[in-house]
């Protein structure tokens, strides 16, 4: 009995599902620090920096081989509260941004191409001469 192209459709659709992200990504080397990528900080010494990942991404995840969030490149502003661009600057292809910020409280907004991935929000309050880290995790829509 030979399959149908639906059938062969169907079956390799049910493969791709049923299939993991397969074997871990090779890790970059450790920095003279120890870290593998350390996120960049505001070059005045004040403000927010920190990374913006997404996920899932990928519909099945199996223990033995898990499938991160993935780095996304994007708009970062910095909002006042009432909502004012007050600094803006765009995560690398790592996912990492700074922002040179003034002591107060401000909103993150992720700004991205197509309005994927979907990332929240981001209220944070920069304290005198302080950095603050403020990772944002973006919703793939992935289910």
């Amino acid at each position: 009995m030979r399959a149908t192209p639906a059938v062969t459709a169907a079956a390799s659709a049910a493969c791709l599902l049923l299939a993991s992200c397969g074997p871990p990504a090779p890790q970059p080397s450790p920095t003279a620090t120890g870290s593998a990528s350390p996120s960049p900080t505001p070059r005045s010494g004040t403000g927010v920096y920190g990374s913006v990942t997404a996920g899932p991404t990928y519909p099945v995840e199996r223990a033995d081989q898990p499938c991160p969030p993935q780095p996304v490149s994007a708009g970062v502003v910095a909002r006042s509260l009432r909502g004012a661009p007050m600094a803006s600057t765009h995560s690398d292809s790592s996912g990492r941004y700074a922002l040179d910020l003034l002591p107060g409280r401000y909103v993150l907004v992720v700004v991205t191409r197509s309005g994927w991935p979907a990332c929240p929000d981001t209220p944070v309050t920069v304290e005198p001469a302080s950095a603050v880290r403020a990772d944002v995790s973006c919703d793939t829509g992935i289910r």
